[in-house]
């Protein structure tokens, strides 16, 4: 999509989500990979996690996840 987060890390916290469709973590997460960053994503849901995971990665982007609750 595009290139503007080029060689750049992000971190998103809270990037499942609950429910069906896209929330703000999973949004992001998705978004800043399209740009071209690669996204360590974090969740307290594995299986929240896990299909963002596939949407990024899916896509042909780079992706690290972890499960941890970061409140």
């Amino acid at each position: 999509m595009g290139d503007r987060l080029e060689g750049r890390i992000a971190i998103v916290t809270g990037a499942g989500s609950i429910g069906p469709g896209f929330g703000n973590g999973k949004a992001t997460a998705t978004l800043f990979a399209r740009e071209g960053a690669e996204v360590f994503i974090v969740d307290y849901r594995a299986d929240a996690l896990e299909e963002t995971r596939k949407i990024i990665e899916g896509e042909g982007h780079s992706v690290t996840t972890y499960v941890a609750d970061v409140t």
